[in-house]
């Protein structure tokens, strides 16, 4: 091996050891340990007790300020705007007591709110009269070229900064950040592996179901093969053509009526007492079904009549239109569509009592339901599988981007380079 192939192997030995090749499961863990390193190298955990110990002073030394400033502020004219104020200052102060021994992360939230706190307050107090009128609360003597409130929560602030820049030369932030980052890929990780036990799932249930509906096809393919299946067929064809000439009449009927209906209507205030009268204007067809002897004809003569006579109020298209309707039809047509409906009806009933009583009838039914069912049921699952599927894509582009944002974030703001597996 010649010694530029021995420098070669040694530059690209070193750059497989300066990379890290973390799983997701094992990332957690990893930044833990950044974490901890920060803390321990910064003296982080002996700095926060420091702060806190010194903003609870600066608590007491202002809240003692506040109650001398209260009495001098009650009588003065300004009183209602600087007491909501005051007030405002004591529950800001209410965030500065810690637990005897604070956390990290119990002093770093109460200086993120601590700031906006003190910002509102400040915006306030440059907003309103006070920021120059308040040499009524000082002592005789004192010096009044600031607002001594304002100056107190400018110390305040000047505090916490003090530590903020310090965290966020540790690179703690930075870290935190990139904690949150893994989370939620960590989050979308677990979504994806949820939607591709429910694809595994559905494409289980989707070839079983696949696997019946070739069942169930083949068993309905011998059935129609069966030479009873031509029984079947000409009674399901008798029955279409009997239900057919059903509807004809029945259509017959309602036109016929359909075009005296102006006629009946001007009829009705001849006789508007009469029932059936009314229920022919409501409803032809049911009271042409009902109306066993007929009676209608009774009326009709009437209103041809009387249409003759030329007593009937209507314009003269209705007139034509109610003539011609009633030339031929009313006096004998009439009888006949009820005849032939009523032995229509009774063919069709006969039809069907057949069929009903037709077991091969009945196994054949069922045998095309069932397929139906298997066939709906397989295109609904195939649906789910492709929504899923889209989902599933999509979430791996999440991943894919998420996971190199965090590679790029973890070497900008640590300076190390870490290769992250996605599982």
């Amino acid at each position: 091996m010649s010694w530029l192939q021995k420098a070669v192997l040694f530059f690209k030995k070193d750059a497989q050891h300066t990379q890290e090749v973390l799983s997701v499961s094992q990332l957690q863990e990893w930044l833990q340990q950044r974490s901890q390193e920060v803390v321990e190298q910064h003296n982080l955990l002996p700095l926060a007790a420091e702060h806190a110990k010194i903003l609870e002073d600066k608590r007491w030394a202002l809240e003692a300020q506040l109650d001398l400033w209260l009495k001098k502020v009650r009588l003065h004219p300004s009183a209602n705007e600087i007491i909501p104020l005051f007030r405002e200052v004591r529950q800001t102060q209410d965030l500065l007591h810690f637990s005897p021994h604070p956390t990290l992360g119990e002093v770093l939230a109460v200086n993120q709110e601590l700031e906006k706190r003190l910002h509102l307050l400040m915006e306030k107090i440059e907003a309103g009269n006070f920021l120059h009128d308040f040499s009524f609360i000082l002592e005789k003597g004192a010096p009044a070229d600031t607002n001594p409130l304002l100056a107190a929560l400018l110390d305040l602030d000047a505090q916490r900064k003090k530590l903020d820049l310090k965290i966020e030369d540790s690179k703690y932030h930075a870290l935190q950040v990139i904690d949150s980052k893994a989370e939620y890929m960590r989050q979308v990780l677990a979504r994806l592996q949820q939607l591709s036990q429910e694809i595994e799932s559905k494409k289980s249930r989707l070839a079983a179901t696949q696997q019946k509906r070739e069942e169930k096809e083949k068993s309905l393919q011998q059935l129609r093969g069966d030479k009873k299946n031509l029984d079947l067929d000409e009674l399901s064809k008798k029955k279409k053509e009997l239900e057919l000439k059903l509807e004809e009449k029945e259509m017959e009927i309602l036109t016929f009526f359909s075009k005296l209906k102006p006629l009946l209507q001007q009829y009705k205030e001849i006789e508007p007492s009469n029932g059936l009268l009314f229920s022919y204007i409501k409803d032809p067809w049911s009271a042409f079904f009902q109306d066993e002897g007929l009676l209608v004809l009774d009326i009709l003569g009437k209103m041809a009549a009387q249409l003759r006579e030329g007593k009937l109020n209507l314009s003269q298209d209705t007139i034509v239109s109610s003539i011609s309707a009633l030339e031929g039809v009313y006096n004998q047509r009439l009888k006949e569509v009820k005849v032939e409906y009523t032995e229509l009806q009774r063919g069709l009933k006969e039809v069907t009592a057949q069929i009903h009583h037709n077991f091969f009838v009945v196994k054949v039914d069922d045998a095309a339901y069932r397929l139906d069912h298997y066939m709906k049921q397989a295109q609904k699952l195939k649906e789910d599988i492709s929504i899923l599927e889209g989902k599933s894509s999509k979430l791996q582009e999440v991943c894919m981007r998420e996971k190199g944002e965090l590679q790029s974030l973890i070497k900008s703001s640590l300076g190390r380079e870490v290769v992250i597996l996605l599982y």
